[in-house]
């Protein structure tokens, strides 16, 4: 069964209101998907390892029960999202978000409220069943690293070492503020337990101390690949990740000591053309049966404790929420970035290019 420590719980009130403040710089044009001329629903999602899971969990049994084909579309993030439903040219039926940006899109209006009388939310964990978006699984931000660069250096063991100027190495981080500002709260020596409100000018007086030595990533697949290939020497990267490289033989390790553990979740865009139909696929990917295949093809923890007794006893050892794994990390607070984002986004944006 999973390990809880809170629940998280917003209010469709706290989201829209966080939301009145919020900006976004849309410039880049909705993508465009071609659609089968029979019934098709497409779901964004960012690819790789993720997107091979998504298709044997969901994709493929969602087609095999309802006749609907399922089109897999790159990750819609923030600035397609709004330039997608602001010209009312919504292609996107559902889509997989990080927990933290579809706050601040929520905000924004960007989002069609869950439908709950259509996804059960039976076995779900406490916080998962949100008034936008819902949790469906949930993974680590992990410190991994190349095991030959480890021969001849000092690897990491916490993000304090990890954000440590003194400690050689080449590291790589998300160019995204979520998550990187807890890790570097995290290496400026702040308690786990009071990492909430984030201490901002602590977490980038860390990220200063190791600027040069910072290659950035911007996919689960990058990250993974760049420790992989020795581009960098360790780095924060999705446990999802980089466990099939390991599985694979690839000259990487990782550990959850002090991880970041934080909610992939599935919404629905404003404006979508079928709303039942998109809230049917929310639904379907609640379902334990469906979540437990997820978790057999990448190592990211159900959110539906019904899913926890299906797993075996290998790949339980290896998900971010299991009893073993769970007590070792710290749980993203999606609240804070309800509330801040907008503001803690742009600073970090001129941070990045400062």
């Amino acid at each position: 069964m999973i390990m809880q420590k809170s629940g998280l719980k917003i209010s469709r009130r706290e989201i829209l209101k966080a939301g009145a403040g919020l900006a976004a710089a849309a410039t880049l044009g909705a993508p465009s998907i071609v659609r089968a001329q029979s019934k098709t629903i497409t779901v964004a999602n960012s690819g790789g390892a993720l997107e091979a899971a998504f298709k044997a969990a969901y994709f493929d049994t969602f087609e095999q029960k309802t006749g609907i084909k399922v089109i897999s579309a790159p990750y819609l993030d923030s600035a397609k999202l709004k330039a997608m439903v602001d010209a009312k040219s919504v292609d996107i039926d559902v889509s997989d978000l990080d927990a933290a940006e579809a706050a601040p899109a929520a905000g924004l209006g960007l989002l069609e409220e869950i439908d709950y009388k259509i996804v059960p939310t039976k076995g779900l964990q406490d916080g998962s069943a949100n008034p936008y978006w819902t949790n469906i699984y949930i993974a680590a931000s992990v410190i991994a690293w190349n095991v030959d660069a480890a021969k001849s250096m000092a690897i990491p063991k916490n993000w304090r070492e990890f954000f440590d100027p003194k400690m050689k190495g080449q590291r790589t981080l998300w160019k995204s503020a979520n998550q990187t500002l807890e890790l570097a709260a995290l290496g400026s020596g702040v308690d786990p337990k009071k990492l909430y409100p984030i201490d901002l000018d602590a977490a980038f007086k860390a990220l200063d101390g190791i600027r040069s030595n910072i290659s950035w990533f911007e996919s689960g697949a990058q990250a993974a690949q760049l420790v992989s290939d020795n581009q960098v020497d360790f780095g924060m990267v999705w446990n999802g990740r980089i466990q099939p490289l390991k599985a694979k033989g690839a000259p990487v390790d990782y550990t959850f000591n002090n991880a970041l553990f934080t909610y992939g979740d599935l919404c629905v865009p404003k404006g979508v053309r079928d709303k039942a139909l998109s809230m049917e696929f929310v639904a379907h990917c609640v379902d334990p049966k469906n979540q437990a295949i997820f978790a057999e093809n990448i190592a990211y923890g159900p959110t539906n404790q019904e899913a926890f007794a299906q797993l075996s006893p290998a790949r339980l050892a290896e998900i971010p929420n299991s009893p073993e794994n769970f007590p070792k990390g710290t749980m993203i607070d999606i609240d804070y970035w309800v509330k801040n984002g907008k503001e803690v986004f742009d600073r970090f944006n001129n941070w990045v290019v400062g």
